[in-house]
């Protein structure tokens, strides 16, 4: 069970989490605190974000300096994430030192307001008991999904077989020179992973990979490395989006205002961890106005896209097919710039009268005001508002095609 808290200015929420992780052990609970695994003159961070992707459980405290603490909320991030993608993991919240639950709804742990909220009011003995014993009781994890990402990224890691490679893989990340000492022998890969799940900067990332493919990482691994690591720039809030809103019977579409499907995959693939049980991915596109019958003509191409992806013949009669059960959710990544957006909707509205369960991921281009002209309700939709520019989707599709090429086969022949 990992505690998350900014105590080091405030002794007497320091005397709670104190007490609460003693009354913690004493039910059996193995307690992950940063001044238990922080050792006199020894890093600890690449250690830390290991077991904020592998504990079974995690409580939060909340004070003044956690509602500011950018190492608070970094560590409640992904504990949420987990949390999002695996209802099951226990996350309780806390709020102390006079915290009430509207300071933490306006500030940015808002997320955390979803999930389980106790407080105490006062430090007593009596008060941390009662906390104590109203705990949920914790089962295991073993395969959520960012445990499951954290070892498929391991297990390519492990096939490195240059333990140098693993420095310069860290100081690729911007691993600080003294946290290096904790790459040792069968450790290193975990740590990696952990540390390449915390690194949002997709040129990094992509030296990441370029590093390990020079270091003896055979093709195949390093594409799988690659496909794994790279959507880890996208801003995992906005994924978030798209696992929590469209779980229901009502949003089964979602725009992203951007250019280029490329990016509109990156989103799922962040958003489901590049777990290949939870999605799978369809793609067409539409023809700009003026053709003829653009209306049928991207109709079409939606319906032979799904086909494809749920194992139908092209020349089969769509019908109503049933859902693949426990095959995860179907996103078609719909590419429709300069395709009018009221077509658009006519079309997703007729194929969902045919598939009811597939989502669709419609990438209009940018510039487009979507929530103007979507002729739907706004309740039928997730509108999602990428948070950068033209310029860094460029940068992201430029880190891909150069981390691909390294992945491609070597052309021979004459000069």
């Amino acid at each position: 069970m990992f505690i998350s808290h900014s105590t080091s200015s405030d002794d007497e929420i320091a005397l709670v989490r104190d007490a609460l992780a003693k009354g913690l052990d004493a039910r059996n609970h193995t307690v992950l605190l940063d001044e238990r695994i922080q050792e006199p003159g020894r890093p600890w961070q690449l250690k830390l974000a290991r077991l904020l992707g592998e504990c079974d459980a995690a409580l939060v405290l909340v004070n003044e300096a956690a509602l500011a603490s950018s190492w608070v909320r970094r560590e409640t991030n992904i504990l949420h994430w987990r949390k999002t993608l695996y209802p099951g993991m226990v996350l309780v919240t806390v709020l102390v030192g006079g915290v009430s639950a509207g300071q933490l709804r306006a500030s940015e742990l808002r997320y955390l307001a979803d999930d389980d909220v106790e407080r105490i009011r006062a430090w007593t003995k009596d008060e941390v008991d009662r906390l104590v014993q109203r705990f949920p009781q914790v089962r295991r994890i073993w395969d959520d999904a960012v445990s499951a990402w954290l070892d498929d990224i391991g297990i390519q890691l492990r096939e490195i077989k240059d333990e140098s490679i693993f420095a310069r893989i860290a100081r690729e990340l911007d691993v600080p020179e003294e946290e290096l000492v904790e790459l040792v022998p069968g450790l290193a890969p975990v740590l990696l992973a952990s540390q390449m799940l915390d690194t949002h900067d997709v040129v990094k990332l992509g030296n990441a990979v370029l590093v390990a493919r020079r270091g003896g990482l055979e093709r195949d691994r390093v594409g799988q490395l690659a496909t794994m690591i790279l959507p880890v720039w996208v801003d995992r809030d906005e994924a978030r989006r798209i696992v929590r809103e469209t779980d229901g019977s009502v949003r089964r579409v979602v725009i992203l205002n951007v250019d280029s499907p490329e990016i509109g995959k990156q989103y799922l693939d962040r958003a489901f961890c590049v777990d290949n049980r939870s999605y799978y991915v369809a793609t067409a596109a539409g023809r700009p106005p003026g053709d003829e019958n653009p209306e049928d003509y991207l109709l079409e191409q939606c319906e032979l896209a799904v086909k494809d992806r749920i194992g139908m013949d092209p020349y089969q009669e769509l019908g109503r097919p049933k859902e693949p059960r426990n095959f995860g959710r179907l996103f078609l990544v719909l590419d429709v710039k300069r395709c009018d957006l009221a077509m658009v909707h006519r079309v997703i509205a007729r194929l969902h009268e045919k598939v009811p369960w597939v989502h669709v991921l419609v990438i209009p281009g940018r510039g487009v005001d979507v929530r103007e002209r979507w002729p739907g309700s706004p309740d039928e939709v997730l509108v999602l508002d990428p948070p950068f520019e033209a310029s860094h989707e460029i940068l992201v599709k430029a880190v891909m095609r150069r981390v691909d090429e390294c992945v491609q086969p070597i052309r021979r022949g004459a000069w």
